[in-house]
């Protein structure tokens, strides 16, 4: 996982992720397992962060707390000073398909 952005947070889970739109599309589509968690900053054009959970135990709020963090960290948020927030989802609320008559450019998700 070295060419995404990466760190091990304080409870020992890998969080990933993406520098750009296609590595964001990697991660999702390539790494992203059933019990991982999905994390991204409440703007347009952030990072895909990915909690690796192997076990399939809940992932400790701390743990999803510095993912949000790291989410916000390397958005365009930060740069701009702007305040914003960050989500989770579980991985299967994630999705490559748009509705009806609406496209999803690469690296976007719902």
């Amino acid at each position: 996982f070295e060419k995404f952005f990466w760190f091990i947070s304080s409870e020992n889970f890998l969080v990933i992720g993406g520098r750009d739109a296609q590595q964001n599309e990697i991660l999702v589509k390539r790494y992203m397992k059933n019990s991982d968690i999905y994390v991204h900053a409440d703007l347009h054009g952030a990072a895909s962060v990915i909690v690796k959970n192997p076990t399939g135990n809940p992932v400790p709020p701390k743990t999803l707390n510095e993912a949000a963090q790291f989410a916000v960290c390397f958005s365009a948020a930060w740069d701009s000073k702007v305040v914003t927030s960050a989500y989770w989802v579980n991985s299967d609320q994630v999705s490559k398909t748009a509705p009806s008559g609406e496209y999803l450019t690469l690296g976007s998700f719902m």
